[in-house]
């Protein structure tokens, strides 16, 4: 299971926010979207171990790369996530206040030719804390 692979890589997973067709009206899904919340701290030490599969691996779990490279009917993503002792953005977090942000509003839309249906929430994804934010 890809979860268990990307948890013995990188030490935990905070957690794994799910969306895509596995989660529509579809009799028949294509796929589950799932995007990956792991401690930065963590995923940088994992990516840099010097071990070339290693970080291969943690790259195509990143970048979508999942289907192509494993025959998973799963779009894989990662967000790297900066501990943060209350609502201030400490120096350094920001990539991961645009990350969060970007793929909220992206798993909330759906397409549409009209821009304003597209512009306008209308889905959801789920939230599902593994490890936990620790």
């Amino acid at each position: 299971m890809l979860k268990d692979a990307l948890r013995t890589a990188v030490g935990q997973i905070a957690s794994c926010w799910i969306a895509g067709s596995f989660l529509s009206g579809k009799p028949v899904p294509n796929d589950i979207d799932c995007l990956w919340v792991i401690d930065a701290d963590l995923w940088s030490k994992a990516l840099n171990s010097g071990d070339p599969h290693l970080a291969a691996f943690l790259l195509n779990c990143a970048r979508s790369r999942v289907k192509s490279a494993y025959g998973l009917r799963i779009d894989s993503f990662v967000m790297e996530w900066f501990p943060t002792p209350g609502p201030d953005r400490p120096v350094g977090a920001e990539p991961y206040y645009g990350n969060r942000g970007y793929w909220d509003n992206l798993w909330v839309r759906m397409r549409d030719s009209d821009a304003r249906l597209n512009s306008i929430p209308r889905r959801g994804y789920l939230e599902v804390i593994l490890d936990g934010y620790r």
